[in-house]
């Protein structure tokens, strides 16, 4: 009596040996990005509680008419909003990037999917490397990892992907991200008080020209 799995499984045993040689690597790159998006996630966590915490202490000291005060903690919110949008956009980019390596069925997807990837992991390395350390270190490594499998897939294949379209994916999918996380923030982060919003408007105008 046949069932439908074992055609199933000699499918997978049909792959190219090079694509089941490179395949546990793949997973194991999954791993540690899926690892690096929950660490973004529980950081952006505290900050949306910290922010909590200084908006109420914001509004205190407005109702109080203590408006240096309450200037003080609307320039912290400025700055802690900041970081937290790009936590946020680290951490919904990688999320993407996930999703397309777990889309890789056979060794002729392998640079089509790596080039942009290596690319957006690469962007929120750098925009990490002075928010969140340890998963840009992590990220780095990810990152040589990636490397290796893109160029034996190179080499096996002779195939190559145009930096062009590599960096036309990979901006596409920043953008997604940065549209997502603005949506999620004008969600989960209350307003400031109307006489304070020019002041955190101004420090975020002034951070982005930093």
């Amino acid at each position: 009596m046949r069932f439908p799995f074992f055609k199933q499984e000699r499918r997978v045993e049909e792959r190219p040996r090079e694509f089941r040689v490179i395949s546990p690597r793949i997973m194991d790159i999954l791993t540690h990005l899926k690892v690096q998006a929950e660490k973004l996630k529980r950081t952006y966590h505290r900050l949306l509680a910290r922010d909590k915490e200084l908006f109420e202490a914001c509004v205190r000291a407005e109702q109080e008419l203590d408006r240096d005060r309450a200037t003080i903690y609307a320039n912290e919110i400025a700055q802690l909003r900041k970081m937290s949008r790009t936590i946020l956009k680290s951490q919904i980019s990688l999320e993407k990037v996930i999703l397309r390596l777990e889309t890789i069925r056979d060794f002729g997807d392998v640079m089509n999917v790596l080039a942009p990837a290596t690319k957006i992991i690469r962007r929120i390395q750098s925009d990490l490397s002075g928010l969140v350390p340890e998963v840009a270190h992590n990220l780095r490594m990810v990152d040589e990892m990636l490397e290796g499998i893109m160029v034996e897939a190179g080499n096996v294949t002779g195939a190559t992907v145009s930096v062009m379209v590599a960096d036309s994916e990979a901006r596409r999918i920043l953008e997604e991200a940065s549209e997502i996380a603005a949506q999620r923030m004008s969600n989960q982060f209350p307003e400031l008080p109307e006489p304070l919003k020019t002041d955190e408007r101004s420090q975020v105008s002034r951070d982005n020209v930093i």
